[in-house]
C-alpha cells in the first residue's frame, strides 16, 4: 500500500514530455532582437587636457569621451556669474 502510494506520488509530481512543435509552413520566423540597439547611446564629448604623469616634467596632452551632463539652464548661468570673484585693476 505504501509502496503504490509512492509510486502514485512520483508519477503525479513528474514532468509531462511533450512532443517537439513543428512551425508551421505559413509562418515567417523573425530575427533575434539585440538588447543593445534598443538603448540610444548617451551624448558624449571629448575633453583634451594637458598632464604630468608623477616623476616626470613631461606633459602629455590626453583626450577622453566624457559623457554630457544635464542642459545647464539660464538661472544657473545667472547664479554662477553673479558669484564669480570681482577682478579689481592693481593701484
Amino acid at each position: 500500500m505504501l509502496a503504490a502510494s509512492i509510486a502514485a506520488l512520483t508519477l503525479g509530481f513528474a514532468p509531462l514530455q511533450a512532443a517537439p512543435q513543428q512551425p508551421t509552413e505559413g509562418v515567417t520566423r523573425l530575427p533575434p532582437v539585440d538588447a543593445t540597439a534598443a538603448e540610444p547611446e548617451p551624448e558624449t564629448r571629448r575633453v583634451c587636457r594637458f598632464e604630468t604623469v608623477t616623476g616626470s616634467n613631461r606633459r602629455t596632452r590626453v583626450c577622453r569621451n566624457v559623457p554630457r551632463q544635464g542642459v545647464q539652464d539660464q538661472a544657473t548661468r545667472d547664479f554662477m556669474r553673479d558669484n564669480q570673484r570681482v577682478r579689481t585693476p592693481d593701484v
